[in-house]
């Protein structure tokens, strides 16, 4: 049997028709994929805007309930570091005092200068601080996942940390100056460590659950919770300034404390 003359004509629309269907469905699901390439860059955009709070105890006063245990474990936490550093303080201010009797070896003179840039720097509490300063800032939608975390709280919380880093610093700077040999010098900084990240241990021992399932939850929302960072330009340069600063006036005032002296006696 003969085919029609125009079946190959039929045919050839028919395969032109579904090339362009084809190039359609193709510009179609570029025309998806590209959509979903912005909506993955603009959530990632959204993400980059917010940055992780500090992992310590302080944070867990912002994101507790009022009145409740983490509440207070997290004041006693502050007051105990006061207190102790308030001991180390006292008995520095006396060594301090005998120090002036006595020269200072040139090699303690070195290490000490040297160890200055490490007294400021590990000084966790504080750089949170410059950090957050710099950084972070509030929001209320905070609110949303932790319904009492106030900003009164979150200043509050942010205050406390400050005067933890600077109290520490200035215990620290005591330390350093009345040290008579390097050996001493380095087992003092050591033996500071622990008291400089007591905040940090305690926010460990209630996410491992030690301290009870209360305290154990706001843990867990200080490792989890973001806040905004700052666009402001200014404001992220803070953090540099204020750590720069700091360390100037660590070894000015060190260079007052250690050669003031000689040159009046002289």
């Amino acid at each position: 049997m003969e085919h029609p003359a125009n079946n190959g004509y039929l045919d050839d629309s028919e395969g032109a028709s579904g090339d362009e269907t084809s190039k359609n469905k193709r510009v179609k699901i570029m025309i998806v994929e590209d959509n979903s390439v912005e909506k993955e860059d603009a959530n990632s955009d959204n993400e980059d805007d917010e940055v992780d709070i500090n992992d310590d105890v302080y944070n867990m006063f912002f994101l507790s309930r009022n009145g409740g245990p983490a509440f207070y474990y997290a004041a006693y936490v502050f007051a105990l570091k006061m207190a102790l550093y308030t001991f180390l303080a006292i008995d520095s201010v006396y060594a301090v005092e005998r120090h002036f009797e006595n020269d200072t070896p040139p090699t303690v003179l070195a290490a000490q200068f040297l160890m200055l840039p490490v007294a400021v720097a590990m000084q966790d509490d504080l750089c949170a601080s410059f950090n957050l300063v710099a950084n972070i800032r509030y929001s209320p939608k905070v609110l949303e996942v932790v319904p009492e975390a106030y900003q009164w709280k979150f200043n509050v919380a942010n205050i406390a940390r400050g005067i933890d880093g600077v109290y520490s610093l200035l215990v620290n700077f005591a330390i350093l100056i009345k040290a008579k040999d390097v050996l001493t010098l380095f087992l003092n900084f050591a033996a500071l460590q622990f008291l400089q990240y007591i905040d940090n241990t305690a926010l460990s021992l209630s996410a491992d659950g030690y301290l009870g399932d209360r305290l154990e939850e706001v843990a867990k929302n200080v490792m989890s919770v973001k806040l905004p960072k700052k666009s402001n330009s200014f404001f992220r340069t803070l953090d540099s300034v204020l750590f720069l600063s700091t360390l100037s006036i660590m070894i000015i005032s060190w260079a007052v404390v250690q050669f003031a002296p000689i040159y009046g006696r002289s």
